[in-house]
């Protein structure tokens, strides 16, 4: 790709001139090749050939796309990032995991590491730096909106630091404000939330937005008490899993529960609350990587499509793993075609599905689908752009599998949010990574001492 200025280019109006175009918009298709202007943020128009009055950016010959829309991370774990190799299955009891304490798998379990043992010793700092590194990853291999899916709210002065490494992250975010789910917390959370509404989130316009997270395991009372705090400050809600040992039906019926509802995972619920669930337009994502380790090897996104509702992805844990949309593409591609060859039919899964679930379905679970997730007129500038300069993306052929079955984040030269640049050459721009590292180092030493981690800093074991 050739590079028109050494800078990065920040002018108000550009044309992003001679890419291969996936808009990901069924009214507009594709372009082999296209431009794109935009202006003061947002997408004024797309087309084979464009001449406007507009500083010109020389994407000739490579890939652009939709920035990729995840609705579940769970930013805080950013220190711990690869803390657990080769996650242990965590028994149940009633629906919720338990503590493993044999041996080697109380290093091993999620649950057990990150919740019970490394969550409670979490100061503010701690959450901001894990959080802000975990988003500028996101944003560094091609993801402009995130969930944040923030259960790890001790005090209002956690949540702070949640919302601020947000906001500094510079993508397009929405904090999902949860309490923790072990240790003691401020037994004002709910009170918090409508200061952190009051605070921070003014605007629905805006870049950074709000909505209330719960567990579905949750006690029915206080999952009640979040649903109508949500409903008061106005805001969507965020279940992480065991949505299925709820009263749907009543919660539907009542309109606790409607549209502007998220589920990520979205196991283990039967046939008729999947009905329930589709019937009121709520919204779902799946998790293939998480999935394959942490939920009996069975990702249930095919069991959500047959009922016609369709999925998003996210990226859910980077406690085991780097956040990487491309990575999360790939397994679930390929396992739900392999599903599919298990049963003896078909698979009908397709690669523009796929690139779907990571852009326009993301979008939809964010509640952004009317703003972001595919290119389009109108559309805020979210996007990301692909660089077959090296021989990973040479030649491309099939648009579509070059972007989900061959790209990594390694290939992602520029990402763009809210019309500016915020990676550029292949690095990230007006960001200072080696201040960021120093701090989630030190925050990663200081949590791994204070629980005391009976493991090396640099481990080995396997």
């Amino acid at each position: 790709m050739r590079i028109p200025h050494p800078d990065v280019p920040r002018a108000e109006r550009m044309i992003l001139r001679g890419a291969t175009v996936l808009t990901m918009d069924p009214t507009r298709g594709d372009l082999p090749r296209g431009d794109i202007l935009v202006a003061d943020g947002s997408i004024i128009d797309i087309a084979p050939s464009i001449e406007a009055d507009a500083f010109v950016v020389d994407l000739e010959g490579a890939i652009v796309l939709p920035g990729f829309c995840d609705p579940h991370i769970h930013a805080w774990e950013g220190a711990l990032g690869r803390l657990i190799p080769n996650n242990a299955s965590t028994p149940e009891a009633d629906g919720l995991p338990e503590v493993v304490r044999d041996g080697s798998d109380d290093t091993r379990a999620y649950f057990t590491v990150l919740h019970h043992r490394f969550a409670p010793l979490y100061e503010p700092e701690d959450i901001y730096i894990g959080t802000l590194a975990t988003l500028l990853t996101a944003l560094e291999s091609g993801i402009t909106s995130v969930g944040d899916n923030m259960h790890n709210s001790r005090s209002l002065e956690h949540s702070v630091a949640s919302v601020e490494a947000l906001i500094d992250s510079g993508l397009r975010g929405v904090h999902a404000s949860g309490r923790p789910r072990v240790g003691s917390y401020d037994p004002a959370f709910l009170d918090n939330a409508a200061r952190l509404r009051e605070r921070y989130f003014s605007s629905a316009d805006q870049l950074v937005t709000m909505r209330m997270y719960a567990l579905g395991r949750d006690d029915p009372a206080e999952v009640r008490d979040i649903l109508r705090v949500r409903r008061e400050l106005d805001l969507w809600v965020s279940f992480d899993s065991g949505l299925e040992t709820l009263p749907l039906r009543e919660l539907y019926g009542s309109g606790e529960l409607d549209d502007r509802v998220t589920l990520n995972h979205g196991s283990f619920l039967d046939v008729e609350q999947r009905a329930l669930f589709r019937d009121a337009g709520s919204r779902v994502n799946v998790c293939p990587r998480i999935e394959t380790q942490f939920r009996r090897g069975e990702i249930p996104y095919l069991e959500w499509t047959e009922m016609g509702v369709l999925p998003g992805i996210s990226n859910d844990n980077p406690a085991t793993y780097a956040v990487d949309m491309f990575a999360e593409m790939q397994v679930l591609y390929n396992h739900t075609r392999a599903q599919r060859f298990r049963e003896g039919r078909e698979p009908e899964t397709t690669l523009r599905e796929i690139l779907a679930a990571a852009t326009t379905r993301g979008a939809d679970n964010l509640g952004l689908g009317a703003v972001t997730g595919s290119l389009a007129p109108g559309r805020v500038a979210d996007l990301l752009v692909l660089d077959p300069a090296g021989l990973r993306l040479t030649p491309i052929n099939n648009v579509y599998a070059s972007v989900a079955q061959a790209a990594h984040p390694g290939v992602v030269s520029a990402v763009m949010v809210d019309g500016r640049f915020r990676k550029w050459g292949g690095e990230m721009v007006d960001v200072d990574l080696v201040g960021v590292r120093n701090r989630l180092v030190a925050s990663q030493e200081r949590l791994l001492e204070k629980a005391r981690w009976p493991l090396d800093r640099l481990d080995f074991s396997d």
